[in-house]
């Protein structure tokens, strides 16, 4: 993971057509997007599926879900994985602070991330194996950063969001999550962030930068700019983002007199949907949403 380490690297060039494992953009700052692209299909020029992972710095390459989930959600299609800010393959044996990078705990966000899916999208923009039809998926805090995004992309036909609590602010979705001796410091905590957002101090998992950036954010407000189907998915026993704060983003589409937005809520299920017995109901609910791609005539 990260930055102790080089990156072997293949470049990608948008008129290539052929599998390409990793690639890398610049940004701005000089920095170095990171992304990993699965095009390992031939034939007509095919759709091409954003999967945003959650929280952490564990480098997506490494998250299973990546090789998994992809061919039941939207078979055929190329699949896009965006590195976080400071994150790179590998782990380092030193250089980390709490496990990750200092850069990632600098300049990790959610708007970070956002922009940096905004760029690399653009670059793949005009391939000619991409059919310019685009579906974004993420979950807990990828769903998040989905919300944020589809409405910048006008190639997004679909957004799948899961186990996100998107319809509060940030601050008060973790309000909700915490335990009550961790609420009574997030205030405090709050307000230190947002005086001096450095990546130097964290709380409850988070940096100030990250915190100053996201506490005050509804992501899905951002929904209410598009009019793609928007597919939101979560557990009734979800610890991490209680059911009343996805509830809320069916709530705040509706009352805007949106019909764009479909709501599932499994009863007994979790944040990852495990049911009590920890039965894992994942695969099925996948399923699901491939049907559910259909339906929306949003197939890659």
């Amino acid at each position: 993971m990260k930055l102790g380490r080089l990156l072997s690297m293949t470049l990608f060039a948008s008129a290539m057509t052929a599998p390409v494992l990793a690639a890398s953009l610049p940004r701005a700052d000089g920095s170095s997007i990171t992304y990993q692209l699965d095009n390992n299909h031939g034939g007509a020029p095919r759709g091409l599926l954003l999967m945003l992972q959650g929280s952490g710095c564990e480098p997506v390459a490494e998250r299973p879900w990546l090789k998994t989930e992809p061919p039941i959600v939207a078979p055929g299609s190329a699949v896009l994985s965006i590195e976080k800010y400071g994150v790179l393959p590998g782990r380092p044996a030193a250089g980390t602070v709490d496990g990750c990078s200092p850069d990632f705990w600098r300049r990790d966000t959610l708007q970070q991330r956002v922009a940096d899916a905004v760029q690399v999208i653009a670059s793949l923009r005009g391939s000619s194996w991409w059919n310019g039809r685009l579906i974004v998926m993420g979950g807990s805090e990828g769903g998040a950063v989905a919300a944020m995004l589809a409405p910048l992309v006008p190639e997004t036909r679909a957004v799948i969001v899961m186990s996100s609590g998107i319809g509060v602010p940030v601050a008060d979705l973790i309000r909700s999550a915490v335990p009550p001796p961790v609420v009574a410091q997030l205030d405090a905590a709050l307000a230190e962030a947002r005086a001096n957002p450095t990546g130097d101090k964290r709380f409850a998992g988070a940096s100030y930068r990250w915190w100053a950036d996201a506490a005050d954010v509804t992501p899905a407000a951002m929904i209410l700019q598009t009019k793609v189907p928007v597919l939101l998915i979560h557990g009734e026993r979800d610890q991490f983002a209680p059911v009343a704060t996805a509830r809320a983003t069916r709530d705040l589409i509706g009352a805007a007199g949106r019909r764009n937005l479909t709501y599932w809520e499994y009863a007994g299920y979790d944040h990852f949907m495990k049911d009590a017995a920890g039965v894992d109901h994942r695969p099925e609910v996948l399923k699901r949403v491939r049907a559910w791609i259909g339906e929306a005539n949003t197939v890659p």
